[in-house]
């Protein structure tokens, strides 16, 4: 009897696992083989913004330094107005981030 009750708690336990909604989550584009009717699920404030640049986008939020390339220098051209020279310290807008050429580097580097 005791090994019936077992299997029996264990049973509702699962069917009540799958039967729960809330343990599922809402998303449907992370995984590209991941096929559903509709696809508005995610809301518009969790998707990432494909026009931003990601690495200015990131020292937004915290501090740190980050090395430019050629895209990122493109972008800050475009979007701020600014033209990079190598010695001097330019600021992208409010947002607090300095851009600066690095000689141990060789390279421009944003930091926050």
């Amino acid at each position: 009897m005791p090994a019936f009750f077992c299997l029996n708690s264990y049973m509702d336990s699962f069917s009540k696992f799958f039967t729960n909604h809330r343990h599922r989550k809402g998303y449907t584009d992370h995984d590209k083989h991941y096929q559903r009717k509709h696809l508005n699920l995610v809301p518009d404030y969790v998707k990432t913004d494909a026009s931003k640049n990601p690495k200015i986008e990131l020292l937004r939020g915290k501090k740190g330094k980050q090395i430019c390339g050629t895209p990122e220098l493109n972008y800050i051209r475009k979007e701020y107005n600014v033209i990079p020279f190598k010695g001097k310290v330019k600021k992208l807008g409010s947002t607090g981030i300095k851009l600066y050429f690095d000689p141990q580097l060789g390279k421009f580097v944003l930091e926050r």
